[in-house]
């Protein structure tokens, strides 16, 4: 989205910063009138005219301005650097005034023409510039959303400006005020020092609690600021906003907190469910969750055709193995053995699509990784490098009866030796949430799923433990050196089905 400069402005808004001349010429006109004693002395209509025809010469000079200088000089902002143009426009109108004023009524004291030039620069470009800096921000605020924030203005700061312009300002004028009434003889001189001494006092005073004040709010902001920060960065447990403030910033930052404890425990829903799915599916169901999904705020029931490779693992022998295992040990060998085969997966860029009972059923290519088939056999081979390794670690080394149809026991007869037959195909298949709104599974179905079921249950003697389509086997392009092992039929298949192994699982 391109930078806001003041010719975005519409012509509503410019015509209510050019009321802020009018306004000036029915004050200076009305107190003129009322305490100068030189300007009593000429017609109303004559000292409104003249301060017209200022009014319209500032009015012509601040459009000037904004179409000469339309966008910011610096890093600051439209609407500064339109009050900017506004202060300047003001003060060069005062000189103007001064001199118009000195021409049209040249027996006017010197302290007549000043008075003026004091009206144009406290009143116009102290009080009226900074109730104009308003209308600007208020004319830009909620637009250019797409922009980037950029801190180029302070809370405190501003909070000091606007003080000393409504404060000290006008305290300075009366002061002033007090010097010439005493200067030219209209009062005691003692009201002059004591309308400067209590000026100077309660300016003082206002001034210290200004700063107190915008002190502890830089602080408050600072801490909101930081605190943002680290939630933009991810660092969400280390989010906590400190505030005794009652106020509204104090529920700013009651509601950043509460933000975070509630980005922790998405983080820690997404963790835990990670565990039970893969990570990559519950991100993408947690963030359909998020946003909204269907109207009932349900993740939709759909999926989306993709060529996949699909890898069936299945262990041999598990029945007569879990017969003779207590419940506890079978679970601590089925998880030891679980968790080698997912770190292969996942180690070739897979997806653990689901555990069959001792059947581990992966996926790979979801993201459309063009040399899916490879990762999938390369894997596969990953497998049984684990499991090998697996097996010498609980006992003796693998030991298999000719056939791969159970586990051995070593020569102690303590650990049983696993083994375990893998079967993979290439196709087209239909990924993506199965089930009831009320129950769903993240998985992948189609004739793809059932050949590599197949195929994994012929990988066993005297075929070897690794089987593929040659479907499978024609995409490797010579990657991998791929033996036949030769054609036969499957159920469920109308035709003899070809069977390929990788040479290194032979």
């Amino acid at each position: 989205m391109p930078t806001p400069t003041l010719a975005d402005l519409d012509v509503r808004t410019r015509i209510k910063l050019h009321l802020g001349p009018m306004v000036a010429v029915a004050f200076l006109s009305i107190y003129a009138r009322s305490v100068c004693p030189f300007i009593d002395t000429v017609p109303f209509v004559q000292v409104s005219e003249v301060l017209l025809i200022l009014a319209l010469g500032h009015v012509v000079m601040r459009e000037v301005l904004f179409r000469v200088f339309p966008s910011p000089w610096g890093r600051e902002s439209a609407a500064r650097h339109g009050f900017y143009l506004s202060v300047i426009g003001w003060v060069s109108m005062g000189g103007a005034a001064v001199a118009t004023h000195a021409i049209v009524y040249p027996g006017f004291p010197l302290s007549s023409h000043l008075k003026l030039l004091s009206g144009y620069w406290a009143l116009g470009a102290g009080i009226l510039a900074q109730v104009e800096f308003v209308m600007l921000e208020s004319h830009f605020r909620g637009r250019h959303r797409g922009a980037p924030p950029v801190a180029t203005e302070r809370i405190a700061n501003r909070l000091m400006e606007g003080f000393v312009v409504v404060s000290v300002v006008p305290t300075v004028v009366m002061v002033l005020m007090a010097a010439r009434m005493t200067i030219g003889g209209y009062s005691h001189h003692g009201l002059s020092v004591e309308v400067g001494f209590l000026g100077f006092c309660f300016v003082a005073s206002a001034l210290f609690m200004s700063w107190r004040y915008g002190s502890a709010l830089r602080e408050d902001c600072k801490r909101i600021v930081s605190a943002l920060g680290d939630v933009r960065d991810g660092r969400f447990s280390e989010v906590r906003v400190e505030s005794s403030r009652q106020d509204e910033l104090g529920l700013v930052a009651g509601g950043i907190n509460e933000m975070a404890d509630g980005l922790v425990l998405r983080e820690r829903i997404r963790d835990a469910f990670g565990r039970f799915v893969d990570p990559a599916v519950a991100t993408q169901v947690i963030d359909a969750f998020q946003s909204g999904g269907e109207d009932d705020g349900r993740v939709r029931l759909d999926g989306r055709r993709v060529e996949v490779t699909v890898l069936m693992c299945d262990l041999r022998g598990f029945t007569p193995l879990a017969e003779s295992m207590d419940p506890e040990e079978l679970t601590r060998l089925l998880n030891g053995y679980f968790a080698e085969m997912v770190a292969a997966v996942h180690a070739h860029g897979g997806m653990v699509d689901k555990f069959i009972g001792d059947a581990v059923m992966a996926v790979f290519g979801l993201c459309g990784e063009a040399d899916h088939v490879l990762a999938a056999v390369r894997c596969a081979l990953e497998m049984r490098t684990r499991l090998a390794r697996l097996n010498l670690g609980r006992g003796d080394a693998p030991q298999r009866d000719g056939r791969g149809d159970a586990p051995q026991r070593d020569g102690q007869g303590d650990a049983p030796q696993l083994d375990n037959g893998i079967g993979l195909h290439v196709g087209v298949a239909v990924a993506g949430l199965i089930g009831s709104p009320d129950r769903l599974e993240f998985t992948v179905i189609g004739n793809v799923v059932n050949m590599a079921a197949r195929l994994e249950s012929q990988a066993r003697s005297p075929h070897p433990p690794i089987l593929m389509s040659a479907a499978a086997a024609a995409r490797l392009n010579g990657a991998l050196q791929v033996v036949s092992i030769g054609t036969i039929p499957l159920k469920g298949m109308t035709e003899p089905v070809a069977l390929f192994a990788p040479a290194e699982a032979i």
